[in-house]
């Protein structure tokens, strides 16, 4: 059968049938903490030549921030005790795969993902690990990687903002995400006046990830 006469699903089946697994190529962590992963660099350079082969087009289509909060790790060490904050923000992915013969033709994937950090990378962590199992699942790739067979670690002293409609649509973001969109506007080569329409200082969280995600493919083009 000719690729171009296949729909979407049979495109789609054809590329899982190709793409069997991708190694877990990435050390995360140090020493006894340590543990493999799968990069994102490894799941794209498997998936995008069969993409490519079968006329599929990938990319997340929309984005909604599920959750954002703090973690508190608190330790004592020679009678002082130190608190360490980091960011926590969960994003809602629905990964759009389209018959590229076809446009109107496509498949979508509603996938999550977790990220955290201590400065401002816990969004861009989010939208990574969200994109990269819509991957995954989608063309059924294995890893070797059954989170079931571990048990999750418990979080202490976890200060939980549940992203609910209210809270997303009047939140305004923090002074460190504006020096970030600033800072990313400048890679990009466009000011924060002109991409945010002057508006920079009262931008909402809900729209953070989309910025973010613009900026992020306007720096890749400028690059190329």
């Amino acid at each position: 059968m000719a690729e171009k006469a296949m729909n979407i699903f049979q495109r789609m089946s054809a590329a899982t049938a190709e793409i069997s697994r991708v190694a877990k190529n990435l050390e995360v962590g140090f020493g006894k903490s340590s543990y493999k992963a799968v990069g994102e660099a490894d799941v794209l350079a498997a998936v995008k030549p069969v993409e490519e082969k079968y006329g599929i087009y990938s990319y997340p289509v929309s984005r909604e921030i599920m959750e954002s909060g703090v973690l508190e790790n608190v330790s004592e060490y020679n009678g002082q005790t130190t608190t360490k904050k980091q960011f926590q923000m969960r994003v809602s992915t629905v990964y759009r795969f389209v018959n590229v013969d076809k446009p109107e033709e496509y498949i979508d994937i509603t996938t999550y993902g977790d990220g955290v950090d201590s400065q401002d990378k816990a969004p861009g962590k989010a939208m990574t690990y969200a994109d990269k199992y819509a991957l995954l699942k989608a063309y059924k790739i294995m890893t070797g990687d059954d989170p079931d067979q571990n048990m999750s670690g418990e979080l202490k002293g976890y200060n939980k903002k549940p992203a609910t409609k209210s809270v997303i649509e009047s939140e305004v973001i923090s002074d460190k995400e504006k020096e970030y969109l600033k800072s990313m506007c400048e890679k990009a080569g466009v000011s924060p006046e002109d991409f945010f329409h002057g508006k920079l200082d009262s931008f909402k969280v809900k729209h953070y990830t989309d910025a973010v995600t613009a900026l992020q493919g306007m720096i890749e083009s400028k690059g190329k």
